[in-house]
């Protein structure tokens, strides 16, 4: 399997499971007898506390864990379709011009051309499609890493939560 594939489905996987460790559902038990009035109260400031504390709020849009990495088959560091083609005509049309300037055969002149030229247009098209997995990789690592921050300011926000809480009498379970 590629190196690649083999990446892009790793990062997947560990995104999906990261994802997944991050919405986990805290429950909240009362432990003193309170009210379910004076629970939602303790619990926005519990909430609130835990915000100022860590700068982390996990209600905010922007916190939102974002698992929109590609899944798709990542491009193949091959050259395109017809890139050799393309470059075997531009290169056909040059040594033709070059044969005439030079009063040599133009047909000799346009298949040399156009040998170079599909080499050329198949090597920078292979270039360009390895530039192109480069960068999703990189964007990829770069998800992971932002991803990984988040998870590490939620669980802070979520233990500065549960302190607060367990001072207040609640028993808190992840």
């Amino acid at each position: 399997m590629n190196n690649l594939v083999m990446k892009t489905l790793l990062l997947s996987i560990m995104l999906f499971v990261i994802n997944a460790s991050v919405n986990a559902q805290t429950y909240v038990f009362p432990k003193n007898g309170q009210t379910k009035e004076q629970q939602q109260k303790d619990e926005y400031t519990c909430h609130s506390w835990a915000v100022s504390e860590t700068g982390f709020d996990p209600l905010a849009p922007s916190n939102q864990t974002q698992s929109t990495t590609s899944t798709t088959s990542p491009a193949q560091a091959s050259a395109q379709p017809g890139s050799g083609i393309r470059g075997a005509i531009g290169g056909a049309a040059a040594g033709a011009v070059i044969a005439e300037i030079g009063d040599n055969d133009v047909s000799n002149g346009a298949a040399k051309g156009a040998a170079i030229g599909a080499l050329a247009g198949r090597r920078q098209s292979r270039r360009a499609a390895a530039q192109q997995q480069a960068a999703q990789v990189e964007a990829q690592q770069q998800a992971l890493q932002e991803q990984q921050v988040s998870v590490q300011l939620q669980g802070e926000y979520n233990k500065a939560r549960g302190i607060c809480l367990e001072a207040k009498g609640y028993s808190v379970s992840n």
